[in-house]
């Protein structure tokens, strides 16, 4: 489902749906003619976010959803994702670069997308991530 008006598109939570989510930021995009040079890293990071919300937080359940809300301005784009799971307390989370979890197969996706955006904040449930990166 996509509201063009509100940049706004929900999916349910299986990964095959991720096509979808590049196809609305590819067209958000070209709509707002930012450089192809910053999709990659928006496309990582939302990427990223929204398989958290698959796995974590929706627990691979295809009945819920994940609503992905984009807002584009003159050289930022503002990205809302947001699951139906219970939320998580991001200050419990382990360092990914700590030698006790250097190993550890997962466990980056945050530590990724902290990495590429200018911005990144939790709501208070832990169910819903905003990031925003500049797009010049």
């Amino acid at each position: 489902m996509l509201s063009s008006s509100n940049n706004i598109l929900v999916i349910k939570s299986d990964k095959s749906e991720l096509k979808k989510v590049e196809i609305f930021l590819r067209k958000l995009f070209e709509e707002n003619s930012f450089s192809e040079k910053n999709f990659n890293r928006v496309w990582l990071c939302v990427s990223e976010a929204v398989i958290n919300s698959i796995e974590h937080g929706n627990k691979n359940n295809k009945l819920k959803k994940v609503t992905i809300e984009v807002d584009c301005s003159s050289n930022r784009v503002s990205i809302k994702i947001k699951d139906e799971g219970k939320g998580f307390d991001i200050e419990m989370l382990e360092d990914p670069t700590d030698d006790s979890n250097i190993l550890k197969e997962s466990g980056r996706g945050i530590h990724i997308i902290r990495s590429l955006s200018d911005s990144l904040t939790y709501n208070r449930k832990g169910n819903s991530v905003q990031l925003k990166i500049e797009c010049k």
